[in-house]
């Protein structure tokens, strides 16, 4: 709801009424003493959540949140309707509900008293006064606090059996009051279990403690490289620090992997990676990894879907690699999919023709995200395309479409349908003669019939399939060839459609985080591309007119680790896991962690 607080506080020197007014979207009005409220109010008699204004149905209500009621005009009231010119006192401060507009907008305005002096209590007396002596009473209190806090933990480490019945005392303070935090939201199934991870005392966590619980921890370089012996020395707690507060598990700061990146043929003379020193000018252009035709090889029918050839056939397969293109798009790159697509047709202003009349499309209509509105979802022929693009080859029946895919089910689906028409009376055929009298459903062809009910249903599904292939449906997105000289479906083969389904595998890209832009601002010239083969990516001077470097103060400051990650696939294990140790809790709800 939309909250319009007006506040008015009383200077106690100059006597003149102090006034501020905010605008709030908020989903409900809070009030208490706590930092987090949205109205504050520092009286040490208030909770820190104290009480919630909210607006269900149109009606404006306050819920205490303790056992404390809240005085609306003068009456204690638990949970009440609040309506216009209503009094809420909290401690000294008031609150009135001014107005609740007809469109929702929730007006208050907040009266503060004076800032009231700093004053001693009255029966504030010295420890002279209390007949307590300070020296004695000093060392005391320091002794005890070290044997609390030194040397009864210190006993629990020299005799181990005594560490659960210590800790389990009463009179043993919390591991708590020597940490500087607490542990990580991933780490709380560990529980008050210090040994998890700390194996002696004063030793630091080492990595072996962490694969424990987190097996399979790839390294960041490949086995054999010279830079692997970097990472020697580090720990994996150099870069996930727990206990911090606040806590945060994973170093988001740019300076480690700046030490390494800023001259990599220091640790890695034969390295193809390109210098970084920062995103906002010391960053190369991106490097696009893409699909390309690298040979074709011959394979039988059985060779995959794609294939449209018979039994015992031998047809042309193409061999598809991942290649990287270089930084600078120096060419600029086309990609070979093997599928006719024009984006400017199809983002007509004007629409584009489908059966249900002309259609209006947005990006969105096609390329959406998955779940968490990260990465985009493929685009399917049936989901996404078969509305407009329909596979029907009969217009006078609705049931006639063949299945997309493969050439060899769609050659199937025609002989099935011009099968059936065979067979019912008055079939359509080409010549009477063909057709079978009425009353003789039920009685047995004659190889006569069956030879020209094979011929017929062959010759009109050729011709069907040809018109399909070649001429209006499969062809006008799809590169279709014909083999010379070949008979039967045989002759069709339908160039498999390749595309890239991460064109930076190097890096990581959140959809989500940038929904507030239109596509066309990163993807330049979409809405104008005629051609499949168009790359559509941006390059990284897009980026950088809003993200920075570490340190940008008029662009979003942007470190390494908001597009890459540390442990990659395919590098091996970052530590030789050691044996599994039953008594230690599982954690694999919590094995990204260091991912």
């Amino acid at each position: 709801m939309r909250v319009v607080l007006r506040t008015v506080r009383v200077r106690r020197a100059a006597g003149q009424p102090r006034r501020r007014q905010a605008v709030f979207e908020v989903a409900a009005v809070t009030i208490g003493r706590g930092a987090d409220q949205l109205i504050q109010i520092p009286d040490a008699r208030l909770r820190l959540a104290h009480a919630v204004i909210e607006q269900r149905d149109g009606t404006l209500s306050l819920r205490a949140m303790t056992d404390q009621p809240i005085a609306v005009n003068g009456q204690p009231r638990q949970r009440v309707a609040l309506l216009r010119g209503d009094v809420l006192a909290f401690a000294d401060a008031r609150l009135r509900v001014e107005d609740i507009r007809a469109d929702g907008v929730v007006v208050l305005r907040l009266d503060l008293p004076a800032e009231a002096d700093a004053t001693l209590p009255t029966d504030a007396r010295s420890l002279k006064e209390a007949g307590v002596r300070a020296a004695p009473a000093s060392w005391a209190l320091s002794l005890s606090v070290l044997a609390l806090t030194l040397l009864w933990p210190l006993l629990t480490s020299l005799h181990t059996p005594l560490r659960a019945q210590l800790r389990d005392a009463p009179l043993v303070p919390s591991d708590a009051l020597w940490q500087p935090g607490s542990l990580h939201t991933a780490h709380r199934s560990i529980g008050g279990d210090c040994n998890a991870c700390h194996g002696s005392a004063f030793d630091r966590v080492a990595d072996r403690a962490c694969v424990g619980c987190h097996p399979g921890t790839q390294h960041h370089v490949p086995h054999g490289s010279p830079a692997r012996a970097r990472f020697a020395s580090m720990r994996c707690a150099d870069c996930h620090v727990e206990h911090a507060t606040p806590s945060r598990l994973v170093d988001l700061g740019g300076t480690s992997c700046i030490a390494c990146h800023a001259n990599l043929r220091k640790f890695d003379p034969q390295t193809s990676l390109q210098d970084v020193t920062d995103f906002g000018g010391g960053h190369p252009d991106f490097t696009l990894a893409m699909l390309e035709p690298e040979a074709k090889t011959n394979a039988g029918s059985d060779a995959g879907s794609s294939s449209s050839a018979g039994s015992g056939s031998r047809v042309t397969e193409t061999v598809w690699r991942t290649q990287m293109i270089p930084a600078g798009f120096r060419p600029k790159p086309e990609e070979h999919s093997n599928l006719k697509f024009s984006h400017q047709v199809h983002l007509d202003a004007h629409g584009v023709k489908s059966p249900d009349g002309d259609r209006v499309l947005v990006c969105g209509d096609c390329h959406r995200s998955d779940a968490g509105g990260r990465n985009m979802l493929p685009i399917r022929m049936e989901q996404h395309c078969a509305r407009c693009h329909s596979l029907q080859f009969d217009e006078n029946d609705a049931t006639t479409a063949v299945p997309h895919g493969s050439v060899k089910l769609m050659f199937t689906a025609l002989e099935e349908h011009f099968s059936r028409m065979f067979l019912q009376n008055g079939s359509g055929t080409a010549r009477a003669s063909d057709r079978r009298r009425p009353g003789g459903e039920q009685a047995v062809m004659t190889q006569e019939e069956q030879r020209r009910a094979l011929e017929w249903t062959t010759r009109q599904a050729l011709q069907a399939a040809h018109e399909l292939l070649e001429k209006r449906v499969c062809v006008e997105c799809h590169t279709v060839d014909a083999a010379p000289g070949a008979t039967g479906f045989e002759r069709w083969r339908v160039e498999p459609v390749k595309l890239a389904s991460s064109w930076m595998p190097r890096a990581q890209f959140n959809h989500a985080a940038h929904r507030s832009s239109t596509c066309v601002t990163c993807h330049a010239g979409a809405d104008t591309s005629r051609s499949s083969s168009d790359v559509l990516m941006p390059q990284i001077e897009q980026c950088q007119t809003c993200h920075g470097g570490s340190h940008d103060v008029k662009r979003l400051a942007s470190d390494c680790t908001m597009c890459h990650r540390l442990h990659l696939p395919g590098r091996g294990d970052l530590v030789e896991a050691p044996a599994v140790n039953a008594a230690r809790p599982s954690m694999a709800s919590t094995s990204g962690v260091l991912q």
